[in-house]
């Protein structure tokens, strides 16, 4: 698949969204039967700074490099979608960033707790997500990258969500079996 059909088919995803006004964008990536995350930070405009892509992995398996060029590549095709609107939404950016855009994109590889196994890739995803958003700032800036790391929390945390998924389905199917659903209106 070439790099315009890929990007109108992740485009799917945020239809009649900017992502721009977005504080923090989370992208899951599966390749190679293995799940790390990538995470878009969208600065403040009183930052002077661009976006922020993180790439968190579990088992440092998967080449940042590639996963940074292409994500960076959709930013860049986005704002140049958007660009081509009649009217351009108020962004929280800088316009001298936006200008520049493809040359002000940080990349960041995140060192953080690895998984001693090789079947918690999902779970550690799922644990960086729900880490991140009680732990992130409103909007991150390059000082906050310092909140990471391979102490952030113990590995066993994030394993132990097996339990908590496990338990919280039980309760919802034995919700659904006794006719209370909470979804309904």
């Amino acid at each position: 698949i070439d790099k315009e059909t890929s990007f109108k088919k992740f485009r799917r995803w945020w239809k009649g969204v900017n992502i721009f006004e977005k504080a923090y964008i989370f992208l899951p990536i599966h390749e190679s039967h293995h799940w790390s995350l990538v995470i878009i930070c969208i600065p403040n405009k009183e930052d002077e700074s661009g976006p922020i892509i993180l790439h968190l992995d579990s088992l440092g398996m998967h080449i940042s490099k590639s996963i940074f060029s292409d994500v960076r590549s959709f930013i860049i095709e986005e704002w140049n979608f958007l660009k081509r609107e009649e009217v351009l939404p108020e962004l929280p950016i800088a316009d001298n960033i936006w200008n520049k855009l493809s040359r002000r994109i940080d990349e960041k590889i995140v060192q953080v707790p690895q998984q001693s196994n090789e079947y918690d890739c999902g779970l550690f995803v799922l644990f960086f997500m729900e880490r991140f958003i009680d732990e992130a700032p409103e909007r991150l800036k390059k000082e906050d990258i310092g909140m990471f790391g391979k102490q952030w929390f113990r590995p066993q945390e994030a394993s132990s969500l097996r339990k908590k998924i496990s338990s919280l389905l039980r309760d919802e199917f034995k919700k659904a079996d006794e006719g209370i659903c909470e979804l309904d209106p």
